[in-house]
């Protein structure tokens, strides 16, 4: 003869529900820390994290592609310094700029990014396609410079 104890009750199973996500697009053209600074700003105003996104063009060597990730993720990190309590990863992947930060800002909040240098239209300009394209909130960030 077999005996079996009862099962304990069963709880429902609850996942922990993540914190709003802010998507940062940043490139190495002078505008990485004013989009660090917003994305990082927001996110806090969320209760968020943030989500650093650089993406790089394809065919770097090994030195090119540290140097850039080293000069915007610096920006990263000055935007993070003294805000402990925003969580925030990094990445650095190859693609087209404009369809990767749309596809990686999917399920965020709110997608950050610098705005586009005169001249560029919604096919070729990153914020214009994001604008169009993406299913949250797109802040476009001025540069510093006024372009």
């Amino acid at each position: 003869m077999i005996i079996t104890s009862p099962s304990p009750p069963q709880t429902p199973s609850v996942r922990p529900v993540a914190p709003p996500e802010v998507v940062a697009g940043i490139v190495n053209d002078g505008s990485a820390a004013v989009v660090a600074q917003a994305a990082v700003r927001l996110a806090r105003e969320l209760g968020g994290r943030v989500r650093f996104v650089q993406v790089l063009p394809d065919g770097l060597d090994d030195h090119e592609r540290a140097d850039a990730e080293a000069a915007t993720f610096g920006a990263a990190l000055r935007a993070l310094h003294g805000r402990p309590r925003v969580q925030a990863t990094f990445e650095a992947p190859p693609g087209d700029a404009r369809e990767l930060l749309v596809r990686r800002s999917r399920l965020a909040m709110a997608l950050v990014v610098g705005q586009d240098k005169p001249g560029e239209g919604a096919q070729h300009g990153v914020a214009a396609y994001c604008q169009a394209n993406s299913g949250c909130r797109v802040l476009v960030v001025p540069a510093p410079d006024g372009r």
